[in-house]
């Protein structure tokens, strides 16, 4: 089971870093979790509601149907509906603290038995470094992108 979560302070407001965490189309683009993002449906909003994704490991590339949540201008959740892993519960959330905008991204994934067998010890804490710290900068520069 991997499990982790990272809080850390962002230079933008807090509709610009939920402009970017909202686009999941463009995951791939910053998310090291996400190598794609084909969406299947969307909400009223135009939001993905569902999406087939793919997700690379050290030991295969998994493939994921998510559902996508939004609370807007405050939450993003991403749960898994079927796919290769057990379970997938990622959050990303944002707010203001002492007129500093916080972002908290949340992560639990259960790989199931056959995965996680492989996804142990040092190599479960390089993949969770790797999508929690990586999805710190990514979302960094995915916000100097836009301006």
């Amino acid at each position: 089971m991997l499990k982790g979560e990272r809080t850390w302070t962002v230079e933008a407001s807090v509709e610009e870093v939920y402009a970017v965490i909202a686009d999941v189309e463009r995951y791939p683009e910053w998310h090291p979790f996400f190598a794609t993002v084909d969406v299947e449906d969307r909400d009223g909003e135009d939001r993905v509601e569902t999406a087939r994704c793919t997700h690379p490991t050290p030991v295969a590339t998994l493939t994921t149907e998510i559902t996508f949540t939004y609370e807007p201008g405050a939450e993003v959740r991403a749960r898994r509906e079927s796919g290769d892993m057990k379970d997938v519960d990622g959050r990303f959330l944002v707010d203001v603290r002492d007129k500093v905008t916080v972002v908290t991204h949340k992560l639990l994934v259960d790989p199931g038995m056959k995965l996680g067998l492989l996804l142990r010890g040092p190599v479960e804490e390089k993949v969770r470094n790797s999508v929690l710290n990586g999805a710190e900068s990514g979302l960094a520069k995915a916000l100097a992108a836009r301006g």
